[in-house]
């Protein structure tokens, strides 16, 4: 009788509609409205196969899902040459993406393998992600190495648990159109005492595929039941990217607390501002034998401020900790790297910083959950921490995360921040 009552004041007191938890019905079941199918069939190779842009048109027809591009070394001489881990990613210098007559932005390679590792559902698949990114290859392995990389772009995601749905470009009457700008094989090879001259600058082959989602029945587009010239779509995005920020910051032997500014922000909401560290100079130079923009540092002490007041401080490496209690996994991935003038395959560590300015929102139903983030144009954002302690100079890179959109109307789309 207790158990009843409790029971029955619980239920009475929480808001929240009924599903039943024993028995499949109403309640608890989902059922696909317009069938679909997928397929992978449609493939383009790469236009350049060395250093340079090649572009993608992707014509209107169906929902596009997923979209990766596959990387093989050509043969050639590789003698104390190598690649480091991830090395598919370390080639691509930028993307870019336009939707129909959408404005068009930019991306990073590195910054688009950030945004693969954040969106993974736990650490397992972010280290696959790097391994299928290009295996660590010495000498002779280097050459007909093949690796992938995933085609992080705004409407799509690497996770299969709260994949985000197709984009439609049937609503579009104008392509959607990628480019992908590679850099020179041999630029980002480790030299280990070899030539770099002597090894190839350009890729066996390349090729991007596409995922589409198709509908069974044609009528079922959504252009063909509504008047798009007087109706919208809003195609919410997980979030927005904007093209990262470099931050050249101070140069010590010993471990030394810097402090900068972070500029760029347009207008829109703020979810989260990510935040990475790598060594500059020839590490950062392609073509020195010595590039590796994958090779992220640690920082420590950080604290993140917005006109002065405090909004993340993260004390003696807890940002790892404040960050696994707000995701599924930490912000990190094991990975290896290779240096100049040695052999060794040394495994190593990769961290990121996250420093959100919204409430925790699990990446499963982002597209689906509206979680208001900070306005942040005309403000000052700062951010100090501790560097490591390394004779070097460093840059931080900052990637900001917005709430955005894509409406799409009268054959076009157009980003809504």
């Amino acid at each position: 009788m207790q158990n009843d009552l409790t029971e029955s004041v619980q239920a009475s007191i929480r808001p929240g509609e009924m599903a039943d938890m024993y028995y499949y019905g109403e309640s608890n079941l989902a059922k696909q409205a317009y069938p679909t199918v997928v397929n992978t069939r449609f493939v383009q190779n790469f236009t350049n196969l060395g250093a340079g842009s090649s572009q993608f048109v992707i014509s209107p027809n169906g929902g596009v899902s997923d979209i990766i591009c596959q990387f093989t070394t050509a043969a050639g001489t590789y003698t104390l040459l190598a690649l480091n881990q991830g090395w598919c990613y370390s080639l691509v210098n930028r993307l870019s993406i336009r939707y129909g007559s959408s404005a068009q932005y930019f991306f990073t390679g590195p910054q688009m393998y950030l945004q693969n590792l954040i969106d993974a559902e736990n650490s397992q698949k972010s280290v696959d992600l790097t391994t299928l990114g290009g295996a660590a290859l010495q000498g002779a392995s280097c050459a007909g190495a093949t690796g992938y990389v995933y085609l992080k772009l705004p409407h799509n995601s690497i996770r299969a648990n709260g994949k985000p749905l197709p984009f439609p470009s049937d609503l579009l009457v104008q392509p959607i159109v990628i480019t992908v700008e590679l850099l020179a094989l041999n630029s980002i090879l480790i030299n280990q005492g070899g030539s770099l001259a002597g090894a190839p600058s350009a890729l066996a082959a390349a090729q991007m595929q596409v995922k589409q989602e198709m509908l069974t029945d044609s009528s079922d587009q959504l252009a063909r039941r509504v008047d798009m010239n007087s109706h919208a779509y809003t195609f919410p995005l997980m979030y927005f990217a904007q093209q990262e920020v470099q931050v050249q910051v101070a140069s010590s032997a010993a471990s030394l607390n810097v402090s900068t500014n972070l500029t760029g922000f347009r207008a829109g909401e703020v979810q989260r501002i990510v935040l990475w560290l790598t060594p500059s100079g020839a590490v950062q130079t392609p073509g020195s034998g010595s590039f590796n923009p994958l090779q992220w540092l640690a920082m420590n002490n950080l604290i993140l401020t917005y006109n002065g007041e405090i909004f993340a401080r993260y004390d003696a490496g807890s940002a790892q900790l404040w960050n696994l209690a707000g995701d599924e996994k930490s912000q990190s991935v094991a990975t290896s790297v290779q240096t100049v003038g040695s052999v060794a395959v040394t495994p190593t560590v990769m961290t990121w910083i996250d420093a959100p300015f919204a409430q925790t929102n699990m990446a499963y139903d982002r597209e689906m959950k509206l979680v208001h983030g900070k306005p942040i144009l005309n403000a000052v954002v700062n951010v100090s921490f501790d560097v490591p302690t390394l004779n070097t100079s460093f840059i931080l890179h900052a990637m900001y995360l917005y709430n955005a959109s894509l409406l799409c109307s009268r054959g076009s789309a157009e980003y809504i921040f």
